[in-house]
């Protein structure tokens, strides 16, 4: 077998994309102001995951519909998902593959680096909340990323806190030998 990897070439590919993406001095992030980011990211972590998942195919909709009302849990925006102390663990892998496929995507609406945040929110929640990762990114990229989100000034308190807590964790494992 060959030593080239493709897909951790792929993977560090697409941290450096969403890394340069919330880097405060490119060109694409004056694209929207610093305010206007602020209301587009309240307004996704309130709005139902429904609305931005289910257009997955028609079985991932449904799933997602399943998973997010399942044992009792209603769990109907992005905020809820990420601040719930249990959250569904499939749910955050979708909102992390929702998220990826909209980093460099100008027609789907959403700013990359909401989705950014979005991507980032969900690995740190599945950290936090289940001691679970759902990156194969290395931790010296998902560092990077972490450390970049929580640059954002429009971030929320409770999301930023999320992160912050997550980066502890990756840096904690990092030192103590790797995960």
């Amino acid at each position: 077998m060959s030593d080239f990897d493709s897909s951790a070439a792929v993977f560090k590919s697409r941290a450096n994309k969403l890394a340069s993406l919330l880097s405060t001095g490119g060109e694409r992030a004056r694209l929207w102001r610093p305010e206007e980011l602020a209301a587009i990211f309240r307004h996704q972590m309130s709005a139902p995951m429904v609305v931005d998942l289910g257009a997955f195919d028609a079985r991932t909709a449904l799933r997602l519909r399943m998973l997010s009302e399942a044992q009792g849990l209603v769990l109907k925006s992005f905020g809820d998902l990420f601040h719930h102390p249990a959250p569904v663990l499939e749910l955050l892998e979708l909102v992390k593959n929702f998220a990826k496929a909209n980093v460099d995507q100008p027609e789907s609406g959403l700013p990359g680096e909401i989705a950014a945040a979005l991507y980032y929110t969900s690995i740190a929640a599945a950290l936090v909340r289940l001691d679970t990762r759902i990156t194969q990114l290395p931790d010296a990229a998902l560092q990077s990323g972490l450390r970049q989100t929580l640059e954002q000034a429009w971030l929320d308190d409770p999301t930023r806190e999320l992160l912050t807590q997550a980066l502890a964790r990756v840096s904690g494992a990092r030192a103590g030998g790797g995960a």
